[in-house]
C-alpha cells in the first residue's frame, strides 16, 4: 500500500535521510501501526518535509538505564504508543526470563497530568496483561512518591511511572522502577535495557484489549487505603510536634498532581493556612499559564508569588507535574532589596536547590540532635553535583555523609546496598541539587509532598523564634563559609543538538582547561576513568569535575533527561565579614559562569 511513498524516498533529493529509511519503511509496513498513524509519515514524505522526517526517524527513542522521555508524535523518535508497547515488552521479557516465579507479583502503575499518560498508561498494562503479568493501577492521576510506596507496600516486582517530569509540555515518557520503589541499577538497568533492544519491531510487542486484560483479572486498581498508610508514613517525619502552625502559605502544583496529595499532607501536619493558586491547581497537561511547568525556573513561580505578595504569605511553594521536585520562595524583603536580591522577586527570595537541601539537613540533625534522637548510625546522602556545604554541616554534627551520582536512582540504590550489606547504617535524608529531597526511608525517590511538609515545620520554628529563613542561611554561612552555586543549562535539540553536545565533552576531555576565572585546577575527576570511579565506589558517567585552588568546584555534564549540556558552578569563600564573603562568592560565579559561556560560544 505505502510501495509507492517507500520509493520516493529513493530519489536524490531525500539523501538526507539515507540512515533513516529502514526506519521510515518498518514504519509504514508494520502491521500493527493503525493507517492513520502511517499516513501521518506519508504526508511528510508527500510534502518533503525532510527536516521533520530526519528528526522522527534519525534514531530509536532513546531508552535510558531509567526509562524514557520525549516528544509525543508519530515515528520511532518520537513518544507515541507503539514506542512504548515495545518497551514495555521489553520489560516483560526481562521479568519473564529473569524473575519466572515472581511474575505473579505483577507492576505497579501511575501517571501523571501530562496529555496522553491514561492512554499510554493503558498501553503499558495491555502490554503486561498480555505477557500474563498482573497490574496495579491508581484509579487516578497520581504522584511519583504515591508510586514508589505502592510498590514496596504491595510487594510488586517493578513499578512505572507515565511522566516527562518538568519537560515542556510537548513530552511525555516512562521512569522504570524496581521492587525496592526505586529507578532500575544494575543489574537491573542492563538487563531491561538489553531485553528492549532485542524487541526489534513494534508488531512483536504481546496486546490485549484493556478490557479483557480486566475480565481476565490481571487489571487492578490501588486503593485509598493504601494512600492513607502513606500519608500517615509522611507525619511520622515532624520533629517539632508541639510547635504553633501558623504559617500563611502559597502553593502552586503547576498544573500538575501535586493539590491533592499536598493539602491532604499539610492538614496532617497541622498547616491549615494554604492558599492554592486557582489558575494553576488543576491538572491541565498543555500547562497553559508557564513555559515548562519546571519548578526549577523562577518564571514558573511568577503568578503564585503575585498571589503571595497580595496575601502576605510567609512562603511559596511549588511542585512539578509528578509532584517529586520541590521549590521554595520566602518572604524577605530585606535580603530581596540586598544580599540575595539576585534570587528575588519583589518581596520574596527564591532558594535554590542546594540551600534548601542545606537548611533542611541542619534543621533536621538540628532537631533530632535537641531531641535525642540523633544517632551515630544515621546518615545522609548527595549527589556529586550538589554543594559541599552539606557536607560540612554533617560533620558539624559529627553525621556521615555519602556521594552518589547524579539521580535518586543511586541514593535509593546506595540504602539498598546497605541493607543487602547487612550495615547498621540508618537512613535520614537524601538530597540533590535540581530540588530534589528523599526524607522518608519508605519512598525511594524524590518526594515534594513530604518535603513540603518537612520545610513548612522548619519555617515555623524559625518563626517562633523570630527568625527568617535567610537569616538562617547566613548562620550556616558564618560557620561553614558563604556558598553560592549556579546551574548553568545549555539546551541543545535534536540530533545536531546530540552531536554539539558530545563535541564539547570531548573537546573539554582532550584539552582540559587548566585554570578558570584565573584560578588553576588542582585536580579533574572524569568519572568515565576507573581512578576515579573507585576513589568514590561510584559507576562509570560521562561526568568531568574541575577542583579550583581556593576550593570551587566546576561539573560538566549531559542531562540524562533533556537535550541540554549542565554546568554545575559551586564555590565557597571564608572570611569573618559573611556578607563581604558572599558578595566575594558572587562574583566570582559571575566570573566563572562568563568563562562558561565562552566555551560553549568556541565550540559551534
Amino acid at each position: 500500500m505505502f510501495s509507492a511513498i517507500l520509493n520516493e524516498l529513493n530519489s536524490p533529493l531525500f539523501s538526507p535521510l539515507t540512515d533513516c529509511k529502514s526506519r521510515i519503511a518498518d514504519w509504514l509496513n508494520d502491521s500493527s501501526i493503525s493507517i492513520e498513524n502511517k499516513n501521518e509519515i506519508s504526508e511528510l514524505i508527500k510534502e518533503k518535509n525532510i527536516k521533520e522526517l530526519r528528526d522522527r526517524f534519525y534514531r530509536d527513542l532513546e531508552f535510558g538505564t531509567g526509562g524514557m522521555r520525549g516528544v509525543m508524535g508519530m515515528g520511532s523518535n518520537r513518544m507515541n504508543r507503539y514506542v512504548i508497547r515495545r518497551s514495555i515488552q521489553g520489560l516483560a521479557n526481562y521479568i519473564t526470563k529473569h524473575c519466572p516465579k515472581d511474575t505473579h507479583r505483577g507492576v505497579a502503575i501511575a501517571y501523571d497530568s501530562r496529555n496522553n499518560s491514561p492512554l499510554f498508561t493503558k498501553e503499558t498494562a495491555c502490554v503486561l496483561a498480555a505477557n500474563n503479568i498482573p497490574v496495579y493501577i491508581f484509579p487516578t492521576l497520581q504522584t511519583t512518591p504515591a508510586l514508589s510506596y505502592a510498590i514496596r507496600k504491595l510487594n510488586c516486582l517493578s513499578g512505572v511511572c507515565v511522566t516527562a517530569s518538568h519537560n515542556p509540555p510537548e513530552y511525555n515518557g516512562i521512569k522504570i522502577y524496581w521492587e525496592d520503589g526505586a529507578q532500575i541499577i544494575p543489574p537491573q538497568d542492563a538487563g531491561i535495557l538489553n531485553e528492549v533492544f532485542s524487541v526489534l519491531s513494534f508488531s512483536e510487542a504481546k496486546y490485549i484489549d484493556f478490557k479483557e486484560a480486566e475480565n481476565k483479572k490481571l487489571i487492578h486498581y490501588i486503593n485509598d487505603d493504601l494512600l492513607t498508610d502513606y500519608f500517615s508514613e509522611i507525619k511520622k517525619l515532624s520533629l517539632a510536634p508541639n510547635i504553633t502552625r501558623d504559617l500563611n502559605i502559597v502553593y502552586t502544583p503547576l498544573h500538575g498532581t501535586g493539590k491533592i496529595p499536598a493539602l491532604r499532607a499539610l492538614e496532617s501536619w497541622g498547616f491549615k493556612n494554604v492558599f492554592v493558586v486557582p489558575e494553576q491547581a488543576e491538572p491541565n497537561g498543555n500547562f497553559p499559564t508557564v513555559k515548562k511547568p519546571n519548578p526549577e525556573e523562577r518564571d514558573a513561580l511568577s503568578l503564585a508569588i503575585q498571589y503571595a505578595t497580595n496575601r502576605k504569605a510567609d512562603c511559596v511553594f511549588a511542585t512539578d507535574p509528578d509532584s517529586d521536585r520541590l521549590a521554595l520562595a520566602v518572604y524577605d524583603p530585606k535580603m530581596a532589596k540586598g544580599l540575595l536580591s539576585h534570587q528575588a522577586q519583589g518581596d520574596y527570595v527564591l532558594l535554590n536547590g542546594n540551600q534548601t537541601g542545606a537548611l533542611l539537613i541542619d534543621s533536621i540533625l538540628g532537631l533530632m540532635k535537641k531531641s535525642g534522637k540523633l544517632e551515630s548510625t544515621h546518615k545522609i546522602v548527595k549527589t556529586i553535583v550538589t554543594s559541599d556545604l552539606h557536607s560540612r554541616i554533617c560533620a558539624h554534627y559529627d553525621i556521615e555523609i555519602f556521594n552518589t551520582l547524579t539521580g535518586f536512582k543511586w541514593i535509593a540504590g546506595l540504602v539498598r546496598s546497605w541493607e543487602t550489606e547487612g550495615k547498621s547504617h540508618k537512613y535520614l535524608f537524601g538530597t540533590e541539587e535540581s530540588f530534589g529531597f528523599m526524607p522518608a526511608n519508605n519512598v525511594r525517590d524524590k518526594d515534594a509532598i513530604a518535603a513540603i511538609c518537612q520545610a513548612s515545620e522548619m519555617i515555623s520554628v524559625l518563626k517562633m523564634n523570630n527568625k527568617s529563613v535567610c537569616e538562617y542561611l547566613f548562620d550556616l554561612f558564618k560557620i561553614h563559609g558563604a556558598w553560592h552555586e549556579e546551574l548553568i543549562n545549555i539546551d541543545l535539540y535534536g540530533e545536531e543538538g546530540a552531536q554539539r553536545i558530545a563535541r564539547m565533552m570531548l573537546e573539554m576531555r582532550t584539552n582540559p582547561k587548566q585554570s578558570w576565572g584565573g584560578l588553576s585546577v588542582n585536580q579533574i575527576l572524569d568519572y568515565t576513568e576507573k581512578s576515579t570511579q573507585l576513589k568514590f565506589s561510584i559507576p562509570n558517567s560521562n561526568v568531568l569535575q574541575f577542583l579550583l585552588k581556593d576550593g570551587s568546584k566546576i561539573s560538566m555534564r549531559p542531562s540524562g533527561t533533556e537535550p541540554k549540556l549542565k554546568f554545575y558552578v559551586s564555590v565557597c569563600t571564608e572570611k569573618p565579614d559573611v556578607e563581604l564573603a558572599y558578595k566575594e562568592t558572587l562574583m566570582k560565579i559571575e566570573l566563572l559562569s562568563k568563562e562558561i559561556h565562552e566555551f560553549v560560544q568556541k565550540n559551534p
